[in-house]
């Protein structure tokens, strides 16, 4: 596999500290509203910067963003219809949420993982598959998804205030 032997060290490191951020959120644990924010801002904004850097050099870029925003928008606005986390709360005396654990951030970080290192294989391998308008689209919606869901899961909690 000569093509593994081109990823940067730091991408180890990322997948090894998404794997640690995601397990400490599978124990129920107490935290601020920063807290709550932080790596899920972290994400969306990663999934942004990756919607420009694969489509800045081409005509679809605004198509692009169009795909990541609208899906973005949809799916947090849909999921965030539902309740809260069953066991989340609001303690106002403390200002911090209690946030039950749960497996779906881990499974969340390791699906924009998975999904910025497969584009960034194919842009280095194939990059003529990545620049099309359909690959704009598909991918941009992709990501768009996964911010969604991001911001949906923190859209419930904050309603708890």
């Amino acid at each position: 596999m000569p093509t593994l032997q081109h990823i940067p060290l730091w991408v180890f490191g990322l997948f090894i500290g998404l794997v640690a951020l995601g397990l400490l959120q599978t124990r129920t644990r107490k935290v601020h509203k920063k807290q709550l924010l932080g790596a899920k801002v972290a994400l969306t904004v990663m999934t942004l910067i990756s919607v420009v850097q694969l489509w800045w050099p081409t005509p679809w870029l605004v198509i692009a963003l169009i795909s990541w925003a609208l899906t973005g928008l949809f799916v947090s606005w849909a999921l965030s219809q539902s309740a809260a986390p069953t066991g989340a709360s609001f303690n106002p005396t403390t200002q911090r949420f209690t946030l039950p654990g749960s497996w779906w951030p881990l499974a969340l970080f390791m699906a924009i993982f998975a999904c910025k290192f497969v584009v960034g294989m194919l842009s280095a391998v194939a990059p003529e598959h990545i620049r099309s308008l359909p690959a704009a689209m598909g991918i941009s919606a992709l990501y768009g998804l996964l911010s969604g869901t991001v911001i949906a899961r923190v859209w419930l909690v904050l309603k708890l205030q």
